[in-house]
């Protein structure tokens, strides 16, 4: 990627909008052979090679974000709200941009819980979670659209369903001219489950159904790629990226799941969700 160009179509528009969300696996667990320092390469290989504008990891560490920021140097970022219960071993809902595409005019965070503007917990969440969010302009076309990238529960439904439902409130008030949004995260949960339903239920659309995938496809695989025997409650994706029109017409062209990998190493437990969005 390079950020100060901007790729135009052979109509002088501005070419789709790419978007990635990527569960990157914290730098500081302890993965055997698929521990961060033997895998970073690969992960930030991957990164470039689908070149992303803009990006939503969860649970990067700042050992995960010391790496990003020298080897994709040409990206722009915001780490978030740290989360996570331990200070030692504090994540980081972060956004990266392609400065060349894209203008950030202004941004903000929160934590999932009944007391947002602290470092805090509810709902009998396992963990401390957060919230990212920032408005950006397409530089081609002058679109201004809303992004939130989170990362939900592992544990408690409770948790995942009220954090889906603050996000929801919190976006109406971000959002509140009527930009489009664009929500990215590891939900935790699957296609149909009741945080799921809660955000299509308030007109959000999944962009890997929007953009024609009918089957069941697994995004975590716990360093096993396509050996991984999911149980039944994870037989499905827990990584999305959801959109909410704003009545700007914009476009799912295509999702898909990155499964780049050199096995035995993968760049993460998750595969990265890579999706393509025209701007009107």
């Amino acid at each position: 990627m390079d950020g100060s160009t901007v790729e135009q179509s052979s109509a002088g528009q501005a070419r789709p909008l790419r978007v990635m969300s990527f569960n990157v696996r914290g730098a500081r667990f302890d993965d055997g052979v698929n521990c961060w320092p033997n895998r970073a390469a690969l992960n930030v290989r991957v990164i470039r090679r689908h070149a992303p504008d803009l990006i939503g990891f969860q649970e990067a560490h700042q050992g995960n974000l010391d790496v990003y920021q020298q080897q994709l140097a040409g990206y722009h970022w915001l780490s978030g709200p740290a989360y996570n219960n331990d200070p030692a071993h504090y994540q980081y809902p972060a956004i990266a941009w392609n400065p060349g595409r894209l203008n950030l005019i202004e941004s903000g965070g929160f934590w999932l819980s009944e007391t947002p503007e602290q470092h805090s917990g509810s709902w009998d969440t396992a963990c401390i979670r957060s919230a990212t969010w920032a408005q950006f302009e397409d530089i081609v076309t002058g679109f201004h659209f809303i992004h939130l990238n989170t990362h939900l529960d592992h544990i408690s439904e409770l948790a995942r369903v009220e954090g889906a439902r603050l996000i929801v409130a919190r976006l109406q008030t971000i959002a509140a001219a009527g930009l489009p949004v664009l929500v990215t995260g590891d939900f935790n949960c699957v296609p149909g489950s009741p945080a799921h339903r809660l955000f299509t239920a308030e007109g959000y659309t999944d962009t890997f159904a929007a953009a024609g995938h009918t089957q069941p496809a697994f995004s975590y695989h716990g360093f096993l790629g396509r050996a991984w025997q999911p149980k039944p409650h994870e037989s499905d994706r827990i990584d999305w990226i959801l959109t909410r029109d704003g009545r700007q017409h914009w476009r799912v062209l295509a999702c898909d799941l990155i499964e780049d990998a050199e096995p035995p190493l993968y760049p993460s437990d998750h595969w990265p969700v890579l999706c393509q969005v025209s701007l009107p």
